[in-house]
């Protein structure tokens, strides 16, 4: 059972970090009118935080570093 809710988490994590990819692209293709002062646009930051959970859910369940 708890194989099934690491399962069902890592799909939705899955899941938003497509999300968040689209969003990046489209924010990307906005064009340069809409210029950021922050050295990393938000939807790259929720990309990254999206990816590092990711990571540490391979690692802790095993799919990831294991021996």
């Amino acid at each position: 059972m708890l194989r099934l809710i690491l399962l069902l988490s890592f799909v939705a994590v899955l899941a938003l970090g497509f999300l968040a990819v689209l969003g990046a692209v489209r924010v990307m293709a906005g064009g340069a009118a809409d210029k950021d002062p922050e050295p990393m646009p938000a939807p790259f930051r929720r990309i990254s935080y999206i990816v590092l959970v990711v990571l540490m859910f391979g690692v802790t369940s095993g799919w990831l570093g294991s021996a």
